[in-house]
């Protein structure tokens, strides 16, 4: 199919960021119309054809080795200790728990239950999963394990699509990836998430369009129970309002904010705002005060505080914002480039963490938190530790 030629990281990258043009045009009363957008607009587009410079440099850097398309080489075949599947379940299973903690050490699950699923609206029944160690919830370094079923769901996934697999490490891959699902949907279920819900629909369209596999029913109901579920659970945190409305405001209201940004930002954060987001975590854990410039910096909102990528990158670095985005389409190129050419089982293991991120820069970026930095990691340790390359053909041995 001609549509699979696209299917990669960059291009899920461009088409939802394209999502802003028709939101441009959205109106709401729920969002004031007194502050024009034109400018955030102008430079929303400039920061997608700067990610696409970035792209084709890497590209074009690559084109002398690059040698056809990218699924003509088969690449090595790979086996996984049973280390590998023992350390995962487990880390499924820990996950699990952490993420069921974090609620039950505030609210029983005899009553939290029946607020999920009961006909009464409950707007602060995510407060639970949200409550920081200074308040007694867990503290941060044990609650980024609630990402690990995601985690291990999305690696299972890749490895299974773009690696060759003896058919025992294909059934356990299998076994894996629909128990780390199940765990996945629980978790959903006490965070209510719905970046988790969009990294499993990503990862499945993905598949999906790559496998050529959009006839067959199974797929779309799975994709349709996600959907549902992140309809449901979006009405639970905001009354009345389903994910496609939720959806929209969230888009009017990050390109308002984008130009709120522009207009009064008042000191740059050099990165502490979107790539070195995480080492400010670690700076608080440990206890050592942030930069000045970080703590000086302002700016005013509508609505609420919380930025989209756009925003945090002129945040970061003022006019100078583009630079993120040209750094953004380089990494997705060696992304791309080492998992459907060179069938890299590093590539694999991360990439459809990788696909969620990105597409996250349409709302508040993941890589702003630890928690997705942590679902890169787990797979590339898991993967470095209890797995092995098999012998190439023979006639690759013989050559």
């Amino acid at each position: 199919m001609r549509i699979a030629r696209f299917n990669n990281l960059f291009s899920y990258f461009c088409c939802s960021q394209l999502v802003f043009l028709p939101i441009y045009f959205y109106r709401t009363p729920l969002i004031s119309e007194t502050v024009p957008t034109d400018k955030a607009m102008v430079m929303h587009l400039l920061g997608i054809l700067w990610s696409a410079v970035g792209y084709l440099t890497a590209r074009l850097s690559c084109l002398p080795g690059a040698g056809g398309p990218p699924d003509e080489r088969e690449g090595g075949s790979y086996s996984f200790r049973m280390a590998f599947y023992l350390s995962s379940y487990a880390l499924v299973l820990l996950g699990t728990t952490v993420a069921v903690l974090q609620v039950v050490l505030f609210v029983p699950l005899t009553e939290y239950l029946p607020r999920l699923f009961g006909g009464d609206f409950e707007a602060g029944i995510r407060e639970a999963f949200l409550t920081p160690s200074e308040e007694e919830g867990l503290p941060g370094i044990v609650k980024m394990f609630s990402y690990a079923p995601l985690s291990v769901y999305l690696m299972s996934l890749g490895l299974s699509n773009f690696l060759r697999l003896g058919d025992a490490d294909a059934r356990k891959l299998r076994n894996l990836g629909m128990a780390a699902l199940v765990a996945t949907v629980v978790k959903v279920f006490f965070s209510l998430d719905r970046l988790t819900i969009m990294a499993v629909l990503l990862a499945n369209i993905f598949v999906i369009v790559k496998k050529g596999s959009m006839k067959r029913i199974r797929y779309w109901l799975l994709l349709a129970l996600f959907v549902l579920l992140a309809d449901y659970l979006s009405t639970k945190r905001l009354e009345d309002v389903g994910i496609v409305e939720f959806t929209l405001l969230y888009f009017k209201l990050g390109l308002v904010n984008f130009q709120l940004m522009i207009d009064t930002c008042s000191e740059f954060t050099y990165g502490f705002s979107t790539i070195l987001g995480p080492l400010y975590y670690v700076m608080k854990v440990a206890g050592l005060p942030a930069p000045d410039f970080v703590l000086d910096s302002s700016y005013e909102w509508e609505w609420s505080p919380l930025q989209y990528f756009s925003s945090y990158a002129f945040q970061d670095y003022g006019y100078f914002y583009f630079i993120l985005f040209y750094f953004t389409g380089l990494v997705l190129f060696v992304v791309d480039f080492s998992t459907l050419k060179r069938k890299s089982i590093y590539g694999t293991a991360i990439y459809f963490a990788v696909l969620y991120g990105v597409v996250s820069f349409l709302f508040v970026p993941a890589i702003k938190g630890v928690d997705f930095w942590f679902s890169l990691l787990l797979p590339l340790l898991l993967v470095r530790l209890f797995s092995r390359e098999l012998r190439r053909r023979e006639a690759e041995l013989r050559a």
